[in-house]
Order: structure tokens, then C-alpha cells, then sequence
């Protein structure tokens, strides 16, 4: 029995450092995303302004008020979310929104 729970405590922080290895990926490739898809433009983020940036507003520390979850439900259908909101619903593939949720939620 105890060797089970040996390995079964090894398996599991296996598990959770394969996870963190992908949260790291899906950040990094948001952050891509982010780029590609000139959301800058409607957004501030830091020192970064887009053109248009009070229409969308700051990103700043917007990890710390919404989850990823919320972030890709949001992303994938703003108006779903918030009724008047002024974003347009983006073209992005399911990955895009994973990793673009991703980002969105490291920014804290």
C-alpha cells in the first residue's frame, strides 16, 4: 500500500508540472495572438497605447479581476457577457482563444 501511494504522489507532481509547462505555452502563444491580432489597437496594456485605446480601454491586471474561463467565454462572444460592450466578436480559432485566455489571465 505504501508503495502505491508513492507512486501515486509521484504521478500526480508529474502531472502538475506538465500542466505548468502548458500555462507557460498557451501565455506565451497568446501573447502571439494578442500581436497578430492588433488588439492592441482598441486596448492599453503598460506602456503600449493603441490608436483607438478609449474604446476599449486598459488590460492592465485584467488576470487578477476575471479567470480564463471567463476570458474565453468573453473573447469568444463579448456581447454574451456584457450586453453594451463596444468589441466586436473576434475570428479566432479554438486554440487562440485557449492561449489568448491564457495571456489575458497572466496579466495580474
Amino acid at each position: 500500500m505504501r508503495n502505491t501511494q508513492k507512486w501515486g504522489f509521484v504521478a500526480c507532481v508529474l502531472a502538475f508540472w506538465a500542466m505548468g509547462g502548458t500555462v507557460t505555452a498557451g501565455v506565451e502563444e497568446g501573447q502571439q495572438v494578442f500581436a497578430e491580432k492588433k488588439c492592441i489597437t482598441c486596448h492599453t496594456l503598460g506602456d503600449q497605447k493603441g490608436a483607438v485605446a478609449q474604446l476599449g480601454g486598459s488590460l492592465d491586471h485584467v488576470g487578477g479581476k476575471c479567470d480564463a474561463a471567463w476570458l474565453k467565454a468573453y473573447l469568444s462572444d463579448p456581447k454574451s457577457k456584457i450586453s453594451d460592450v463596444k468589441m466586436p466578436k473576434p475570428q479566432l480559432t479554438e486554440k487562440e482563444l485557449d492561449d489568448l485566455a491564457a495571456y489575458m489571465s497572466s496579466l495580474k
